[in-house]
């Protein structure tokens, strides 16, 4: 059964990445170190080839446990990635880890203007994200959704009355595209904000499913 795109599946399709793919292709932005070409084989063994024409092999353990799927094959409930050996192997910093399976975009997040648009031939699906007070990165000093709420957990500890420095200025949203058939991210585009590294744009190149896509 095929999924509609709804807040609901949108989330749904967050959780799901870890049980969706097998194997990718994908180029991945390193901002000023040029982009990195990448081989990801579930589980747990990532190959990158850097702009030096470098390949770099990293290997971790990793298995996913069975999570619990609805009717259109995307997960309904999950264990949370820090508690068990789901995540992929990390290249550079969390946010890739993030991007690969997006969890955190599952819940405490604020979804509007939701929409179905393909991007680089592909079945895409997009939301803007604000993250809520209880919004949960992965990890909090890379986080998908850099925010306030983020940085009051990773540098404030949660502690009332805490300010951020002098001059930061939180994006007021996100967009948030999520490859369909991966569950990936695959562009995130913050809305104002300091800072022009926040986004980001993943190519998939080729993808072999673990289930039939949504």
């Amino acid at each position: 059964m095929g999924a509609e795109l709804s807040e609901d599946t949108f989330r749904a399709l967050a959780r799901s990445s870890p049980w969706r793919f097998s194997t990718l292709h994908f180029t991945w932005p390193t901002g000023a170190d040029g982009d990195v070409e990448c081989w990801l084989s579930r589980p747990g063994r990532l190959r990158v080839r850097d702009a030096r024409g470098e390949r770099v092999v990293r290997e971790e353990a990793s298995t996913p446990p069975e999570p619990v799927l609805r009717a259109d094959g995307l997960v309904a409930s999950r264990p949370r990635a820090y508690t068990h050996d789901i995540d992929d192997p990390m290249w550079d910093n969390y946010v890739f880890v993030s991007m690969l399976d997006p969890e955190e975009l599952s819940e405490d997040v604020t979804l509007s203007d939701l929409r179905s648009e393909a991007l680089g031939g592909r079945e895409t699906w997009w939301a803007r994200a604000v993250p809520g007070k209880g919004y949960e990165p992965r990890c909090g000093c890379c986080p998908l959704l850099w925010s306030r709420v983020s940085d009051w957990f990773e540098y404030g500890d949660g502690a009332p009355g805490w300010e951020p420095p002098a001059g930061t200025v939180y994006p007021e949203a996100y967009d948030v595209a999520l490859d369909v058939a991966t569950g990936i991210v695959v562009r995130l585009s913050p809305v104002g904000g300091s800072r022009s590294d926040l986004g980001f744009e993943t190519t998939i190149h080729e993808a072999e499913m673990s289930v039939p896509s949504a």
